[in-house]
């Protein structure tokens, strides 16, 4: 056993012991379901994990069988062999992770589950980001504060943040027009004030871009009003994504930085101290693994044997070999791109509705880490780089952790500078080539570039020797010339609400989980899918005739000032009228 992974070895085992203890002190665990009732999770990502946890917490004997790593894309991703001298190696990840304060369900897993010396379990490793910062190329970067009003004890700017962030807001506003400013106001009051019939009927089936008119303004209005934003708040794109989508979560983060919407001690913003396997999927893991919960790693499901209606198996690879999974109950939380595979001629038979399933779109999203021999607290919160052809966005790491960076890696690595690229098909800044024709290297060497051109066009704040190595997302897998994406994300395309199936199907013993089914929040989230995970549990339940207490499933905040808006909207969406506010460009049902 090498030393790195010793280290970790001990660590988990470190994790499990205290898990188990936190969950002795919460009393004895629960008694098996009524008949021994078993259930197969299918897949152990974020809304896998959500389903074992609130079924065995139920009594339910659980088993989830997992294609690659436990976590999925939530996971941090460690290279082996990066940590030299009894260090661990370098924290790598799938993107970095934010939890908004309107989170309240995956959160509620989180407090419920132990962490060594927290009272509210593994959320009180959750710490407050004060901002966000909007980085232009060849001009001031704009640094907007979270929440209002502004903490008295914040530290978010120092004199040149705050007049170049002055400079960057009149700039904006110089180069807005009025009739583009008045536009967007007024489109962005047309869809507070729609009622849901319209916001599903309509708004649903048209693209974020087309909504907001890209096509008729300014460089300026599309790079803050049209893509600005989105970047951070959705996976996806404004030419790709539905308008509802969009537009949903948006007005839920409004909210939420006005402290309205907000679970109890959540803020707009937040982040993990540590890296998210450590502060919070290993213990979760370990928690779960206490409660009984037995898991499969390295099984790659490939079909459901369907008989009299009803799912009598599972076949799953695993090391070459096949086999059938045997169970009472089946809980698919899978990826939809890896669930579509399982829609056999029999699934599509017993449930014809769950071939929307393979209308459902996937783009591309992904991390790369920049690990650096200097600390770059840049903003403290996530940064938008405007102008980057790849719509990359990044945060830096060792202000938020709990750990020296020290401690991993050779011992010179003193930050991370953990980005996200997002679009992958549009060419780059500089090689003018697109990130999927690249190799790791050329794509590692683009988003330092476009970076870089941000922070450097009002002085030196990034340089070459700053670099200590990078580290790419390993779903990114070479392909030819260029790479492909083991790992897209689901995007909720225009029309895609009606494609995406319920969390209880037709089959009796077979539910859905993940962000990819109907859940309130909507959009890809880790929200979204434990959510999903929570759904299913709930469905479960009830055709198991369980008296189990239901899971909480929370609906976003919703304001009491466009209600009586909803109601008129209501009655003109029912008359084929288009919203009564909806005047500069009328769009009609």
């Amino acid at each position: 056993m090498g030393e790195s992974t010793r280290r970790r070895f001990l660590r988990d085992a470190g994790l499990v012991g205290a898990a188990t203890a936190g969950a002795l002190a919460m009393g004895p665990a629960p008694a098996r379901a009524a008949g021994g009732k078993r259930v197969a999770v299918l897949g152990g990502g974020v809304a896998g994990l959500s389903a074992a946890h609130e079924l065995a917490e139920r009594g339910f004997q659980v088993d989830v069988y997992e294609r690659t790593a436990l976590g999925g894309k939530a996971r941090s991703i460690f290279p082996p062999g990066t940590g030299t001298g009894g260090r661990l190696d370098l924290p790598g990840e799938h993107g970095f992770r934010f939890f908004p304060g309107f989170y309240f369900n995956l959160t509620d897993n989180m407090r419920r589950t132990p962490f060594p010396g927290n009272r509210n379990g593994c959320w009180d490793n959750l710490v407050r980001a004060d901002a966000y910062m909007m980085s232009r190329q060849g001009r001031p970067d704009l640094t907007i504060p979270f929440p209002f009003p502004l903490p008295p004890d914040s530290s978010i700017y120092d004199k040149a943040s705050f007049l170049a962030t002055i400079q960057s807001g009149l700039q904006t506003v110089a180069k807005l027009s009025l009739t583009e400013a008045a536009f967007a106001a007024q489109k962005l009051l047309v869809y507070v004030t729609s009622c849901d019939a319209r916001k599903l009927g309509q708004w649903e089936n048209i693209t974020w871009s087309d909504y907001i008119r890209a096509d008729r303004f300014s460089d300026e209005y599309n790079k803050f009003i049209t893509d600005g934003t989105i970047r951070n708040l959705a996976a996806t794109k404004s030419r790709d994504a539905s308008t509802h989508s969009i537009a949903k979560v948006g007005e839920a983060t409004v909210w939420s930085i006005l402290d309205l919407g907000n679970e109890p001690g959540g803020t707009v913003d937040r982040v993990l101290d540590g890296s998210t396997s450590e502060m919070w999927l290993d213990p979760w893991i370990a928690y779960l693994k206490s409660l009984g919960v037995t898991f499969h790693v390295g099984c790659n499901v490939d079909s459901l044997q369907i008989s009299g209606g009803a799912v009598t198996g599972a076949g799953v690879t695993a090391n070459g070999n096949s086999s059938t999974v045997a169970a009472d109950w089946y809980i698919v939380s899978m990826p939809c791109e890896r669930a579509v595979k399982l829609l056999s001629d029999d699934v599509l038979k017993a449930d014809p509705t769950l071939a929307g399933i393979k209308g459902l779109r996937t783009d591309w999203m992904t991390g790369l880490q920049f690990f650096l021999k200097k600390k770059l607290p840049l903003a403290p919160g996530h940064v938008n780089y405007g102008d980057s052809a790849w719509a990359v966005t990044s945060i830096s790491q060792e202000q938020f952790w709990k750990r020296d960076f020290s401690t991993y890696g050779d011992g010179t690595v003193q930050d991370c500078l953990s980005s996200i690229i997002s679009d992958w098909f549009t060419p780059g800044t500089f090689n003018k080539k697109k990130a999927s024709e690249c190799t790791p290297a050329e794509i590692a060497a683009e988003a330092w570039a476009e970076i870089k051109a941000h922070l450097n066009d009002t002085g030196t704040v990034l340089t070459d020797d700053m670099l200590h190595s990078w580290f790419l997302d390993p779903a990114i897998v070479r392909s030819g010339g260029g790479v492909t994406n083991d790992t897209p994300l689901f995007i909720q395309q225009p029309g895609s609400w009606k494609l995406r199936p319920d969390s209880k199907t037709k089959i009796p013993n077979l539910f859905l989980a993940g962000d990819w089914v109907k859940t309130p929040i909507n959009v890809t989230t880790m929200e979204g899918a434990n959510q999903g995970g929570r759904q299913a549990v709930n469905a479960l339940l009830d055709a198991a005739g369980s008296n189990a207490s239901r899971c909480s499933v929370h609906e976003l905040y919703e304001s009491p000032l466009w209600t009586l808006f909803k109601a008129n909207d209501k009655v003109r969406y029912a008359l084929g009228l288009p919203h009564e506010f909806d005047v500069l460009d009328p769009r009609w049902p």
